[in-house]
């Protein structure tokens, strides 16, 4: 089984509930959604969108890393647009789980005598298109007695678990499993039919073991924070008032300088009830891929 991917990297979770800890990222190639309208200034009319991405000659750069960070439309956009296909690799499981053992501090997920084990985090992309590959590579590592302690799935909460995803969660629950769902909205991110709420149920009723968190991207205007009240009261009625998963809002940003001028946005989550996740990782590295 092969595996197409945009990027390998080690950097710590810069976002909400895990941020800070130390992580390697798998960011799988191909996603269903492409929320080109983040920081447009009306992410729902798609007739004023500004797409940087589109204004790249992919034949002028040799790797995404020499990509700028785009401050509108989606900051991973390599990741799924065919225009940048050919740069990223499509390797082995083995390849790619001897990628992570380069990239780890002593090759080691659990070192022997550190308190702090380093994540295992697939992105993407979507990586719930990839459920037969993320049950593949645990597979290998598990075989080289390297098994992550900590698995996060960064999902735009849309595609349902697969049999066999979840049968495999469930007879590995010694790993903590933990969901990130991003829901993509209209007055965010431009994506229409694309907020599923059963399908947000079902990754956050697996095993005890597993976790999940919603993460919010809001960009502060009426329309935007409407959404995001409306779909919460939905999702209530789905889950009950007591089996709610942690709610972030992230502000929309890709760029230092974007997450410099949230705190209106990060004010008003906290008035409404909700935790804040900023994008930390833009604070330590500024505006660079693959951290």
């Amino acid at each position: 089984m092969n595996v197409k991917y945009s990027e390998i990297f080690f950097s710590f979770q810069g976002e909400a509930e895990l941020a800070g800890k130390p992580s390697v990222w798998l960011r799988f190639f191909g996603c269903n959604l492409e929320c080109n309208g983040f920081g447009q200034t009306n992410p729902a009319d798609e007739n004023t969108w500004e797409l940087p991405y589109k204004d790249v000659d992919p034949d002028s750069i040799s790797n995404v890393e020499e990509l700028p960070v785009f401050d509108k439309g989606c900051d991973s956009s390599y990741s799924w647009s065919f225009k940048f296909k050919h740069l990223c690799p499509s390797e082995t499981v083995e390849q790619v789980c001897d990628k992570f053992e380069a990239h780890l501090p002593g090759g080691k997920f659990v070192r022997d005598g550190y308190k702090t084990d380093t994540m295992l985090c697939f992105t993407g992309g979507e990586p719930m298109l990839r459920q037969k590959h993320m049950v593949a590579i645990v597979e290998e590592l598990t075989s080289r007695n390297n098994r992550p302690k900590t698995i996060t799935i960064e999902t735009n909460g849309t595609k349902p678990l697969l049999p066999l995803f979840k049968e495999f969660i469930e007879n590995n629950d010694d790993i903590r499993w933990h969901f990130a769902i991003s829901p993509k909205l209209l007055h965010t991110a431009g994506e229409k039919d694309a907020w599923k709420p059963e399908t947000i149920l079902q990754y956050s009723d697996i095993v005890a073991s597993s976790t999940s968190i919603l993460k919010f991207v809001c960009n502060g205007t009426d329309e935007s924070w409407n959404e995001i009240e409306n779909n919460m009261q939905e999702l209530t009625e789905v889950f009950g008032e007591t089996d709610l998963p942690e709610v972030w809002v992230m502000p929309v940003g890709a760029t230092k300088e974007q997450q410099e001028v949230i705190s209106d946005i990060a004010v008003d989550a906290m008035d409404r009830g909700y935790f804040v996740a900023t994008r930390n990782h833009a604070y330590v590295f500024g505006n660079q891929i693959g951290t």
